[in-house]
């Protein structure tokens, strides 16, 4: 089990810290969140070196929208995804991290393209948009040899994609070896009716990262997500990329995430 988290959880100052805690912990990647970029990978790979932690995976960080109906907007969210993929080159993790609508479901103040019903209607059309946008970007990411990893929410966050299912229709659209997808279980718990059924569905094809989150989106163990099952369905299918914790923290951080390396560790080997 390769296991990571995202660099905001991390105790820690300045980069250095951070990973040489990661290494004290026990994990072996990080996530290089929107406060890391292309200016910091110097930076990133000293950290690199010194201490053997892998970044797993980049997130943009310059805005925009990929479905806002201004151009100059999705110009900008495609100029972010691409940046994020140049870091991910630099420093060896496997691309950028996209929730392709959060933004505009986030963000009720943006406006929304218009209906062209019969035409198009307009989830019709925002789905067409994510899709050549993507498309476009993967041109970069093939160039590079990172990938952008779609990024399925839940409902209350993003209105598409959802499951999985969705995620995988979005690759194949997409029609790019530079298009994957992540299994995120916390959006999974809400969204998926079966989850390692949907993780197995989906497969190693696309599966490019897996984020840990309990029900409550608190460290894995506090609550009501069955992780045994899901990391059956992981192994079953060959996954071998990281598994990284998005969530919460409740107590000593160094301590809470020590225990929390320990304790999945052994769910997996048992899995």
């Amino acid at each position: 089990m390769r296991l990571s988290i995202r660099e905001g959880m991390v105790p820690g100052k300045t980069v250095l810290e951070k990973f040489r805690n990661l290494e004290q912990l026990g994990f072996d990647g990080v996530e290089l969140t929107n406060t890391v970029g292309v200016e910091s990978a110097e930076e990133v790979q000293a950290a690199m070196k010194e201490t053997g932690i892998q970044p797993s995976i980049t997130s943009y960080r310059r805005g925009g929208c990929l479905i806002d109906p201004r151009k100059e907007e999705r110009d900008l969210a495609v100029r972010g995804h691409v940046e994020a993929l140049e870091l991910a080159a630099k420093v060896g993790a496997y691309g950028v991290i996209s929730p392709p609508v959060i933004t505009m479901k986030m963000q009720p103040d943006r406006t929304r393209v218009p209906d062209l019903s019969p035409v198009l209607s307009r989830d019709e059309l925002e789905r067409k948009m994510v899709v050549a946008l993507y498309q476009e970007i993967a041109k970069r990411g093939e160039e590079l040899g990172t990938a952008i990893i779609v990024e399925p929410l839940n409902r209350y966050e993003q209105w598409w994609p959802c499951t999985l299912k969705h995620g995988v229709e979005i690759c194949r659209a997409v029609g790019s070896p530079a298009c994957k997808m992540m299994a995120d279980l916390f959006h999974m718990h809400i969204e998926e009716t079966d989850m390692p059924g949907a993780i197995r569905e989906a497969g190693t094809e696309y599966i490019y990262n897996v984020h840990l989150a309990d029900s409550t989106r608190r460290l894995p163990g506090s609550a009501f997500t069955d992780f045994t099952s899901c990391f059956r369905a992981l192994k079953e299918i060959g996954y071998d990329k990281f598994c990284g914790l998005e969530c919460g923290i409740d107590g000593d951080p160094m301590t809470a995430l020590k225990e929390n390396v320990a304790y999945l560790r052994k769910l997996w080997a048992e899995a």
